[in-house]
């Protein structure tokens, strides 16, 4: 008997050192010095967190060709220093941690090309506005003449970014996002169900599904507006991959967490979203939900898409052009403004002839 019951107690406590939070991290515990690798170490979920994204990164360093070996080993070094290693608390790390781990994840599903020029998608616009069955759920005037002018590329002048790659942890973004290694990133999204309106981030990743735009990542720079001499920054995202946060549902792509999202460079916050008509929920009186139009079709991961930024006739807009399931293309242009601004110009088409009750509710004039 006695027998028996030490070696059920050297099974049990086998056991419960494979459940430690030392033996779950990527790394040895033992030998932890930074105050992050010990908040690591010290926390259950943190270390289950650390130990995936290591499994993550030798699954792709696996799979990969020399050139994108290069790449990951490079960006997950930067990662490490400016992304990872610059976290003070439980959140941030989380924050961290799922978002290297919605790029290893992803890494090798086709992504939307990088253009050395904004300008060099206008051939593919106007072939696809051209050809593919659009129907108009704000047929206003401004509407009918945007779409021609952008249909024959008449006065369509397109933003290039200041800054684009098909990483968030490329180098090119540090002199912009310097100041959001510490804080929510650009590319992280979340949505409540409704009637939840957290009070912190902190709360925010407990209660809600959080997502991640994938690249390709751009970083826009626009001129001030109205009495602010500021200069404005919209950050773009591609597909949203999500949610990361829910142990029990698998995080898939076409969350709809993605798309531009205005943000203040000194403190990261956003400070508006393009297609967001509605309060979403604030926290600490911001908004920080970036569903910015979750029926884009963004679930066929395959579709292509030429998103843009344009000035027309002295005014900025976001142009969404997006395909769910080829050849069906969808349309939707919206003034860059600040959410509930008196001067915000929607305008919709689809392939979907539009039913009365949209055509009773013009967003545009």
């Amino acid at each position: 008997m006695q027998k028996n019951k030490t070696e059920f107690l050297i099974l049990l406590l086998g056991w419960l050192m494979l459940l430690s939070p030392a033996q779950a991290a990527s790394f040895d515990c033992a030998k932890a010095s930074t105050k992050v690798e010990h908040l690591i170490c010290g926390n259950a979920e943190l270390s289950k967190l650390d130990s995936k994204l290591g499994q993550d990164y030798q699954s792709v360093l696996r799979k990969a060709n020399d050139e994108q070996r290069q790449r990951v080993v490079s960006e997950q070094r930067h990662w490490l220093k400016h992304t990872r290693n610059v976290c003070e608390d439980k959140t941030c790390l989380k924050l961290a941690y799922w978002s290297r781990q919605a790029e290893l994840e992803t890494f090798f599903v086709p992504k939307s090309p990088l253009y050395k020029h904004a300008s060099d998608k206008a051939d593919a616009i106007k072939q696809v506005l051209e050809t593919a069955p659009l129907y108009s759920s704000y047929d206003t005037p401004f509407c009918r003449r945007i779409f021609n002018d952008l249909k024959h590329m008449k006065e369509i002048h397109f933003v290039d970014p200041v800054a684009q790659a098909q990483s968030y942890e490329d180098p090119v973004f540090d002199p912009w996002l310097k100041q959001c290694r510490a804080l929510p990133q650009p590319n992280f999204h979340y949505k409540c169900v409704r009637n939840i309106t957290p009070a912190s981030i902190q709360e925010a990743v407990n209660v809600c599904d959080v997502g991640y735009g994938r690249p390709p990542f751009k970083l826009f720079e626009l001129p001030s507006m109205g009495q602010s001499n500021a200069k404005r920054y919209v950050f773009y995202t591609d597909d949203g991959y999500g949610p990361m946060n829910q142990g029990l549902e698998k995080p898939h792509l076409g969350g709809g967490f993605a798309g531009f999202q205005q943000i203040n460079l000194k403190n990261c916050e956003p400070t508006g979203h393009a297609f967001a008509d509605e309060a979403k929920g604030e926290v600490n009186g911001t908004n920080y939900m970036g569903d910015v139009f979750a029926d884009a079709g963004q679930g066929d991961r395959n579709g292509k898409n030429y998103n843009s930024i344009i000035e027309y006739k002295g005014h900025y807009y976001f142009v969404i052009l997006n395909d769910n399931n080829s050849p069906y293309w969808w349309l939707y242009i919206s003034s860059v403004l600040p959410n509930g601004a008196d001067e915000k110009k929607i305008c919709r088409w689809s392939p979907v002839f539009p039913h009365e009750s949209d055509l009773s509710d013009q967003g545009s004039k």
